[in-house]
């Protein structure tokens, strides 16, 4: 087992190439590369969608008149700003992290 551990390391290292991409690596830095986020935000709006639609006639009336929907949109474009201020570029999503 450790022969393929070290096996894989060593390929790692061969893939990198650059003396400050070998520095990157050592500190335990790199590049996180998030796909999907317009699907995944439309995934959310729609589950908080249907689940209030499967609600009695009075419960969604009540929400109705508590704005709920709205609610659920200011939430929803409160989290797609907040990804655009943190680099978020067309459906891709990239962070520096710190492994």
């Amino acid at each position: 087992m450790p022969v393929f551990i070290a096996a894989i390391g060593g390929m790692l290292i061969n893939l990198v190439g650059t003396l400050a991409g070998r520095v990157l690596i050592a500190l335990g830095i790199g590049v996180a590369t998030f796909t999907g986020v317009n699907a995944s935000l439309t995934w959310l709006k729609d589950q908080a969608v249907s689940s209030i639609a499967s609600l009695p006639p009075e419960v969604m009336g009540m929400l109705g008149t508590m704005k709920v929907g709205v609610a659920i949109s200011i939430v929803t474009s409160a989290i797609t700003a907040r990804l655009i201020l943190n680099g978020l570029s067309g459906d891709t999503f990239k962070r520096w992290v710190h492994t």
